[in-house]
């Protein structure tokens, strides 16, 4: 590969960069408040431990630590036992009239030294059961043993350490400690206010009684055996304060408030669950108490036959459920006809005997009934919004004495600080035949560039109707938006779920590329997806309910999607330079870790059984006429997605995963080198799927990574980089304070950019609004920029980064409007999440829960379809 650069370029600190000047000027409101911490207080961090020994019914003994979590209680009972526990320890020497700041797990904060040099390295104490509060899972606990010691990091942070620490992610050594300590404080008001308030394991503060703050209702059953629930959601930032000579100073603390309405599986037998759900797959992951014996805690992760047919075995003899249950606990079980409960170690339960409790509901767990309803409790217009926000600040309670004692605080009617923003000019879409309008446009105009659709194949999976009327529509439709489709290649109507693998099978090795299924049942997805992979040919799925409309938007919105499957682009955005670059490699990865396994279980032996899965997208592939590339078609964004080992799996011999991200990487560069002619000498990346913790990783490590890469071919390429992290993890949102004549509609509208005030000081950020919501006031994605070319004359200016994501926004292809999220980072994202479902699939239809064959994985369901052409997108 040809040198792109003529030496390895130095690592660079980041500097500030001007803000944008590009857009219509506008004011905005933001959910976000300053702080006030006051100076030159001490805070001491020390580790603590709270350990009881619980005894089960069955007389076995285990120690467990209540700052850690456990099978045997959920993380709020857990974290309500710890608060309990440090309010008993405030009442002791030496910590009687010390001020403690908690977390409710494993870290504790004090204004003042508890543990003074020379003297012993930790205190300990043993508090009666009662300390633990009212909760039956404790009775068999005598005794709560707490230790605490000094922190092993750096124990000892002072209010003054704020300044410092913005940035920190970006510089060696920088220490976020004072971060950690206020959202511990900024929780603490609510942990003391427990009749008001309730925090749960993910950061968000339940409000229990609603009805005391103006603007929100009551808490409500909402069907399908959940409640809607009002929450808050609050981060702890560093913000731009005051501009001097050009220069930011004295950078300031800043809390983020929203209010959002979640829903909630409320508490109740599992077998009344089961009684109304039709697929009982869907309650997998559940967390469910048992209502007998230890009353433990389980996680549901799959369901067996019936109740009266399942078996336990006990020492070498094996006997009926049922019977156990009657023998060990007295119970005769009633509802056997319902499937049987099985958690992570493979046991089955019955479950009448198990209880759900309150927790947060699953994205998969939504029936579209109770999704629309907590969407439209969300859809609340701007100025509304802001000023629920605003009144349930008092429910934090950082006004009052306790807020004082810690030196952190939101002084009593502290307005929301207000920002100056812009809104982006429309992009213009370029459409067949030369067509161009600005912005979202309905209509079936003519595609950009078609695919020819004729190696095809139609399949129904139906019993009512063969739906081949439906082939007619999709060729007149194809016809209407310039595309040819000819008559399917192969044929195959009223085929049942167990048939349409074998389907599949038969048209590809037909010949053809490309299948278009009609279905009639559910549960075939999954079925189809999985046959995908094992065959080779793009495959797209239609429900026969929508067929009624198909004449209609319906049909245009398939035709769209059959013709980015085959090859085909639908429109393109004419008026952004970088896009039209064909030595520009643009590049999007997305992460999806699974739950993490620990150095002891590693060192034991245990191997992990979920793997973690990376989606990547990127215009790596190009569409040429006349053996010479079409500029436009730089703005096509195809993807490929592998598994890999978790983050934390370092077994000598085996890949890890930065092994498997450099492997994807690899493949793309010298699939754009292969497919263009040359090498790329920029490359732009834009990750997701990191939390906002992790962003110094990309700073530090990412560039090195993509250098690693490039190296591989030759020492001398040294291609450009520049690397922007996306985070959905805050909460901040903007409403305009006074819209321009030309603006209607919802707060804020597309095209929304911000990179002042509320941004970091010290690091390049904005935030843009890309996506059309048709009700309610929208999250807006934050971007930050963590590498760029040490290069000036190759780095970008804010406004050039802002209008590439802008117009990436434009180009997902499946409709001719904008999208939350650049395109290729939306396309990887649906990458990731096939993976996911089809290893869940083979999972279920394997009934294997055992460690995974990584090479056999990628091999068999890792890469993209091998008839289908490199330039297609098959999610």
């Amino acid at each position: 590969m040809a040198p792109a650069a003529s030496a390895p370029e130095a690592t660079a600190a980041l500097i500030k960069k001007p803000r944008g000047v590009t857009g219509q000027p506008l004011k905005f409101k933001t959910n976000v408040y300053p702080l006030t911490i006051q100076k030159k207080i001490p805070y001491f961090k020390h580790d603590i431990r709270v350990k009881v020994d619980i005894k089960t019914p069955e007389g076995k003994d285990y120690t467990r630590e209540l700052t850690n979590s456990s099978r045997f209680y959920d993380d709020d009972c857990r974290k309500g036992a710890n608060v309990n526990v440090l309010h008993a320890l405030a009442k002791k020497a030496p910590l009687l009239k010390k001020s403690l700041i908690y977390d409710r797990a494993a870290i504790l904060f004090t204004l003042e030294e508890i543990i003074m040099k020379g003297e012993q390295e930790e205190l300990t104490f043993t508090l009666p059961r009662t300390s633990l509060g009212a909760n039956d899972i404790f009775d068999s606990v005598k005794e709560v043993h707490v230790t605490i010691k000094k922190a092993t990091d750096r124990y000892q942070i002072t209010s003054d350490d704020y300044a410092s620490a913005a940035g920190a992610d970006f510089v060696e050594g920088g220490d976020k400690s004072i971060f950690e300590l206020l959202n511990i404080a900024t929780s603490q008001c609510v942990v003391d206010h427990t009749d008001e308030c309730a925090a749960d394991s993910r950061s968000r503060i339940y409000i229990l009684n609603p009805g005391d703050y103006s603007g929100l209702q009551e808490e409500r059953d909402i069907g399908d055996g959940q409640i809607l629930r009002t929450s808050l959601k609050k981060t702890v930032k560093t913000i731009e304060n005051v501009l001097k000579d050009g220069k930011i100073v004295n950078p300031i603390p800043a809390i983020v408030i929203d209010v959002t309405r979640t829903a909630m599986h409320k508490a109740e037998l599992m077998s009344a669950k089961l009684n109304y759900k039709s697929h009982p797959s869907q309650l997998m992951g559940l967390r469910v108490k048992k209502t007998y014996g230890n009353k433990e805690l389980l996680t549901v992760s799959g369901f067996t036959e019936k109740v009266a047919n399942c078996t336990v075995t006990i020492g070498e003899q094996k006997m009926k459920l049922a019977e156990y249950i009657k023998k060990q606990y007295n119970i005769t079980l009633r509802e056997t006809n319902l499937p049987g409960v099985r958690d992570r170690k493979g046991n089955t339960f019955p479950p009448e005997l198990l209880m759900i409790i309150e927790q947060g509901v699953k994205p998969e767990q939504n029936t579209p009934n109770t999704s629309r309803n907590v969407i439209l409790a969300n859809a609340t217009p701007g100025e509304e919004r802001m000023a629920t926000i605003s009144s349930l600040t008092e429910a934090l309670h950082l006004d009052g004495d306790r807020a004082k004692q810690m030196g952190v605080m939101l002084q009593k009617n502290t307005a929301a600080l207000k920002v100056a923003g812009r809104m982006l000019p429309s992009k213009k879409l370029v459409f067949g035949k030369g067509q161009t309008s600005m912005g979202f446009q309905r209509g079936s105009r003519p595609v950009f560039y078609p695919a020819l659709v004729n190696k095809w194949a139609f399949l129904s999976v139906a019993n009512r109707d063969d739906y081949e009327w439906v082939i007619d529509t999709l060729q007149k439709k194809g016809r209407d938006h310039g595309m040819t489709v000819d008559k399917p290649l192969f044929k195959a109507t009223r085929l049942t779920l167990n048939e349409v693998r074998e389907a599949i099978g038969k048209a590809a090795a037909a010949g053809c590329t490309y299948a278009f299924i009609v279905s009639d049942f559910d549960g075939d997805h999954d079925i189809i997806k999985a046959a995908e992979r094992e065959h080779g040919i793009m495959t797209q799925q239609m429900r026969g309910k929508n067929t009624e409309k198909i004449g209609a938007d319906t049909g245009s919105n398939v035709c769209l999607k059959m013709n980015v499957k085959n090859g085909g682009l639908n429109h393109v955005v004419g008026d952004e330079p970088l896009l039209l670059r064909e030595d520009l490699l643009i590049m999007s990865l997305v992460f999806d870790h699974p739950s993490s396994i620990s150095k002891k279980e590693m060192d034991d032996g245990v191997r992990p059984t979920c793997p973690a899965v990376i989606g990547i997208s990127c215009n790596a592939a190009v569409i040429k006429e006349a053996d010479k590339i079409i500029p436009q078609s730089c703005q096509n964004f195809a993807e490929k997605f592998a598994y890999a080992n978790p983050r934390e799996w370092k077994k000598e011999g085996e890949p890890t995963f930065r092994d498997t991200v450099f492997e994807l990487i690899r493949h793309e560069v010298e699939a754009f080198k292969v497919a263009r002619g040359k090498p790329a000498r920029q490359i732009i990346v834009y990750v997701s799927g990191v939390a906002e913790a992790e962003r110094g990783y990309w700073s530090k490590e990412g560039r090195s990574l993509v250098a690693d890469v490039c190296h591989t071919f030759s020492q001398a390429y040294n291609p450009f980089t520049t690397i922007i992290t996306m985070s959905t993890e805050g909460a901040e949102r903007f409403v305009a304070e006074g819209k321009p004549a030309n603006v209607r509609g919802p707060d804020p509208r597309i095209g929304l950019v911000i990179d002042q005030v509320v941004v970091n000081p010290k690091v390049n950020e904005f935030f843009l609004q890309s996506a059309k919501a048709l009700k309610g006031t929208p999250r807006t994605i934050k971007y930050t920029l963590v590498a760029e070319p040490a290069n000036p004359a190759s780095q970008r200016t804010m406004d050039e980064l802002q209008n590439l994501t802008w117009a990436l926004s434009h180009l997902h292809q499946y409709c001719f409007g904008t999208i939350g999220f650049p395109s290729p980072s939306r396309i990887a994202a649906d990458a990731a999440k096939r993976a996911r479902d089809l290893f869940k699939h083979r999972q279920s239809q394997s009934r294997s829960r055992g460690p995974y064959d990584l090479e056999e994985l990628n091999k068999t369901l890792g890469f993209k379809s091998e008839k289908a052409s490199s330039t297609t997108r098959s999610v």
